[in-house]
């Protein structure tokens, strides 16, 4: 038996009692381009329009950039006649022919080909889950799992970038910095992409002349090798050469320590951070305020990128178990690793 959208949406839309006509107007606009996407991919659920409909609907689509309208009824006059909406309403869909299958294509190409902010994206949904509630209730013939799929759906939260320095943002923000401890912090954390913990807990043998390499521990216990590059060997030699003697502690003999001779504190090197962000010129407002330890760490990998390094690579120097959802993983070799390192933009300025 067939299950008519347009029947079927009126209905729902009158169901909305109590509701304002924007509220009934956003109910409907969500179910109208459920419908459209039926409509052109998923010609199988048709069960009134045609080939030369579907073809005429691109044609007005493409004119109107992709919205449903129609200016013959439009409160503003157009120049050009757009008639998506009215060749759509012309057509129909058979909802008893839906399956989970199209839900799930649905919303993959609102994510990946619309570009759907998440918002959006819920709104859609929760649309479809109250349309499809209540023709489940009223014991319309459309398939159990329409519903099922609805509800277990999640929508991924939108994925913001990080902030990061931008290559002469970079070499600005070191080059004010003159203290040899805090200029060694900093290139150690541009130039390795160290976690503030694990800065801190560096030894003072940890990074010897001619070192090529460190294992660090990160966390949950799990070791990765970064090659040091030769500009950190520098920084590290000349604080070094200045360095007050250090205090052994449980973990050993401590690289970086505070004028009490102690292994230095997280806390003071989110400060030290803190304060030359803020006396950077050249950064803008939002990352002078937000600057830290780990937004260094952000930089490291942003620039990496940036240099064509391969996001296996910049996994692995990271620790990330996930730096890409969509990055398999793959054996890293130490040599790889070490070309990495030697591509680092930064690199390229001395």
């Amino acid at each position: 038996m067939t299950v008519s959208f347009n029947r079927t949406s009126a209905y729902f839309i009158d169901s909305l009692t109590g509701r304002s006509e924007s509220t009934k107007a956003a109910y409907d606009k969500d179910l109208q381009q459920f419908k459209l996407y039926l409509a052109r991919y998923r010609p199988h659920t048709l069960c009134q329009g045609t080939p030369d409909d579907l073809r005429e609907l691109d044609a007005e689509l493409k004119k109107a950039r992709g919205r449903l309208t129609d200016t013959r009824y439009a409160s503003r006059k157009s120049k050009t006649e757009i008639r998506s909406q009215a060749i759509l309403d012309q057509c129909d869909i058979d909802l008893s022919k839906v399956r989970k299958e199209d839900i799930v294509g649905y919303f993959g190409y609102l994510e990946s080909t619309k570009r759907l902010t998440r918002s959006t994206l819920l709104r859609r949904l929760a649309s479809l889950r109250r349309f499809f509630t209540l023709l489940t209730k009223e014991k319309y013939a459309i398939a159990p799992e329409l519903l099922e799929k609805l509800t277990d759906l999640n929508i991924r939260r939108d994925r913001k970038l990080p902030i990061a320095l931008e290559y002469d943002e970079a070499l600005a923000f070191l080059s004010q910095i003159t203290d040899p401890r805090d200029r060694a912090i900093v290139i150690v954390m541009l130039y390795m992409g160290l976690r503030i913990s694990e800065v801190v807990q560096l030894n003072a043998t940890d990074i010897l002349p001619g070192t090529e390499g460190i294992t660090i521990r990160g966390k949950g216990g799990k070791e990765r090798y970064i090659p040091v590059h030769e500009t950190v060997l520098e920084a590290v030699m000349a604080y070094k050469a200045v360095r007050l003697d250090p205090l052994p502690d449980e973990l050993g003999e401590p690289l970086f320590v505070s004028k009490h001779r102690r292994r230095i504190h997280p806390s003071t090197v989110r400060k030290l951070i803190k304060r030359y962000a803020g006396a950077a010129e050249t950064l803008d407002n939002r990352k002078r305020k937000r600057m830290s330890p780990h937004k260094l760490r952000h930089t490291f990998a942003t620039l990496l990128l940036q240099g064509d390094v391969d996001i296996r690579y910049i996994q692995e120097l990271l620790g990330h178990e996930n730096l890409s959802t969509t990055q398999i993983y793959t054996s890293v070799n130490r040599a790889d690793l070490s070309q990495a390192i030697d591509r680092h933009p930064l690199g390229r300025s001395r």
